[in-house]
């Protein structure tokens, strides 16, 4: 059966959503390859030519060389019957029939995505290396796309620290690109796993990491851009994220730094959120831990259990003390108010306040308005 789904993978000018269409007419690419011209035709958006294509294209030559080659490298097929395929990613218009992988694929794959500048900053490469860290200790996968900078601290930084790692390839799971990376590639391959929707032996091209950058985007729950020039991978990975439906962070940088330029666009524009701490990359923040005060360094929600007397969020999270008091002015306030209004009532440190409010927003708890204002969605 495999020869088959390589076969119908690689048929020139059928692309993902006209080979769903006809699995979803015929039921296996066996019977695919088997069809009719008649029966052929009847598929939307085939055509004639494609129709003439499909009957001319009964070879499985290819798809034997292709497979002979994956197995001689020790490398392995993920198909839309592996359970081992994630249904987020295949669900996906363009989620690709078949991936090339080395390593070890596991049931729960999909996690936090980690992209950003090739030619990166210090300031940059610390804060990929923290989300990583945190991230690996959490046990959620960081995903990435093994490039200079950003990329490939993320996918080191994570198995550093005994997570695990995919690197999604624009181009065969044999070649190393950039060359440098060949000892990180050999211990994602140990301890994680690399991904390409190219054939083994296909060079790296320009155009086909857009393809790359759509698998890291599809294969995460959330994705943290770091640091991105205004024209970048990294941009179009977001840009990816949100057709998708995903959740975009993106990190704010100084105004004047190119790296930077990016990034603060997304905030700006509204597309991404802006990014102050791992814990918002989680789908939960974790319930951290009962014997530590809480401080900066603690969530700004932790879950309820009992605690009937406690302010609590939207989601029946308990809040934090800064978040209760800036929820207790919103309440006591009844309509809207400025986040200036807002902070000069708060009693606390500044720095809590803007850090709070900003999680507050980002938990759905607070609601931020045009012109500045804020109101409690409690």
């Amino acid at each position: 059966m495999e020869l088959y789904w390589l076969w119908l993978s690689m048929l020139p000018d059928v692309g993902p959503v006209l080979q769903k269409r006809l699995l979803e007419k015929f039921g296996s690419p066996a019977d695919i390859y088997h069809a009719g011209e008649e029966e052929l035709g009847s598929i939307e958006g085939l055509g004639r030519k494609r129709v003439r294509c499909l009957l001319e294209q009964r070879s499985l030559t290819e798809a034997a060389r292709v497979l002979e080659a994956v197995q001689r490298i020790g490398a392995r097929l993920l198909l839309p019957d592996d359970p081992l395929y994630p249904p987020m990613v295949w669900h996906l218009p363009q989620a690709p029939l078949v991936l090339y992988y080395r390593g070890t694929l596991r049931e729960q794959s999909c996690g936090v995505g980690i992209v950003g500048a090739r030619r990166c900053t210090a300031y940059g490469k610390e804060v990929a290396l923290q989300a990583a860290v945190f991230l690996a200790q959490q046990g959620v996968p960081v995903i990435s796309g093994m490039a200079r900078g950003i990329d490939s601290y993320a996918n080191t930084a994570c198995l550093q620290a005994g997570g695990y790692t995919l690197a999604f390839l624009g181009h065969g799971v044999d070649i190393c690109f950039p060359a440098e990376n060949r000892n990180l590639m050999d211990a994602i391959i140990e301890h994680g796993v690399v991904l390409s929707a190219y054939p083994p032996g296909t060079e790296a091209r320009p155009e086909f990491f857009p393809q790359r950058n759509y698998l890291i985007s599809a294969w995460s729950h959330s994705l943290l851009v770091v640091e991105a020039a205004r024209k970048s991978g990294s941009l179009i990975t977001a840009g990816m994220a949100l057709e998708s439906g995903r959740t975009v962070f993106a990190v704010p940088g100084n105004i004047y730094s190119r790296e930077s330029a990016g990034t603060n666009a997304l905030i700006a524009a509204g597309t991404a959120s802006i990014y102050l701490h791992p814990r918002q990359l989680l789908p939960q923040l974790p319930a951290g831990n009962p014997d530590k005060k809480m401080g900066e360094d603690q969530p700004v929600v932790q879950k309820a259990k009992d605690a009937p007397d406690a302010a609590s969020g939207t989601d029946g999270t308990l809040l934090s003390a800064p978040a209760r008091e800036i929820l207790s002015i919103l309440l006591h306030a009844a309509v809207p108010m400025s986040t200036g209004e807002l902070a000069a009532r708060f009693s606390g440190d500044k720095k809590n306040f803007w850090e709070s409010l900003a999680l507050m927003i980002l938990q759905g708890i607070v609601e931020n308005l045009p012109g500045g204002r804020v109101r409690t969605k409690i």
